[in-house]
């Protein structure tokens, strides 16, 4: 998922190609994870608008998790939806 991209910025339409989730089943997850506080940081930020304008970009806040932790977590999430 976004997390393979090390902390680089990424796009639910890039995250669509690497997940069985697709469209507003991938956009709950992405919502869950933004509304996910920790001392009141969000555990993904979003940073600004796709560039084909359809959806925002995202990345994973480091201040709060490391990458290793997050995709543990976002795994645990994902196979809820199996």
């Amino acid at each position: 998922m976004f997390l393979d991209a090390g902390g680089k910025i990424v796009t639910a339409r890039q995250l669509e190609k690497k997940v069985k989730l697709k469209g507003k089943s991938l956009g709950g997850v992405i919502s869950s994870l933004s509304r996910t506080r920790f001392r009141d940081i969000s555990l993904i930020e979003p940073m600004g608008r796709a560039e084909d304008g359809l959806g925002l970009r995202w990345v994973v806040n480091e201040r709060v998790i490391n990458i290793s932790q997050a995709k543990k977590e976002v795994n645990r999430m994902l196979r809820s939806y199996d």
